[in-house]
């Protein structure tokens, strides 16, 4: 990619990250949000939040177009630019608000088809669907099993966060997707799997470990 499109995409999806404190402020606190869980309004205090969130939507953005097709980067500049800050909500509160997970997912959803329609290739969102609705299948029955051993391990927010990644993948190929979701699991697992031998608190954000995989996966395959 020419480098003027480089900078346009870092730039998009810097300014999506941008708007993540803007929405903390107003959104409210998540109904089943444990009692230690600091509030929407204290974690958007954090020094510099704004410069972080665009920072970090840019460089994932950019690791991003040196790796998929040209005609699929407006949902990724998406998915780097909002997902930045629901990563930034996960890992401080434990939570992915559902009012914003219904969506984004929606959004996502109506770029890939625009995309689709504008490559005139329908392909790109069969691949989407297919692999947004595998992946929230997989991450349900993690869910379910996850619940079964250990109530509140494992919420449907992570579930929804994963059809919304799993969309983005799917429209650039079954392999990236396949790859992208099998390291955010993994990774996922070896934080949980770290944390129980050194016997700290299992409640941890999977979030972060979705979007990075993602990112990951596109970047490898």
């Amino acid at each position: 990619m020419a480098l003027g499109g480089l900078l346009l995409a870092a730039l998009c999806a810097g300014a999506l990250g941008w708007i993540g404190r803007p929405v903390l402020v107003l959104l409210p606190d998540a109904a089943d949000a444990a009692e230690h869980a600091p509030s929407n309004r204290v974690i958007s205090r954090a020094p510099r939040l704004c410069w972080w969130l665009a920072g970090t939507a840019a460089a994932l953005i950019v690791l991003v177009t040196f790796s998929v097709p040209l005609f699929v980067l407006p949902a990724w500049i998406l998915v780097c630019g909002v997902g930045t800050w629901l990563a930034y909500i996960d890992w401080r509160t434990r939570r992915l608000p559902f009012l914003l997970m219904v969506p984004i997912w929606g959004a996502v959803g109506a770029v890939v088809l625009v995309e689709a329609w504008l490559a005139s290739d329908a392909g790109i969102l069969l691949r989407g669907l297919v692999m947004s609705l595998g992946a929230a299948a997989v991450y349900w029955v993690a869910a379910y099993v996850g619940d079964k051993r250990r109530p509140g391990s494992f919420g449907l927010a992570d579930v929804r966060f994963a059809a919304v990644i799993g969309l983005a993948l799917g429209s650039v190929g079954y392999l990236p997707a396949f790859a992208g979701l099998t390291i955010g699991f993994l990774s996922a697992a070896a934080i949980g799997v770290t944390r129980r031998v050194r016997e700290q608190d299992l409640d941890f954000a999977y979030g972060p470990a979705l979007l990075a995989g993602a990112v990951l996966g596109v970047l490898f395959t």
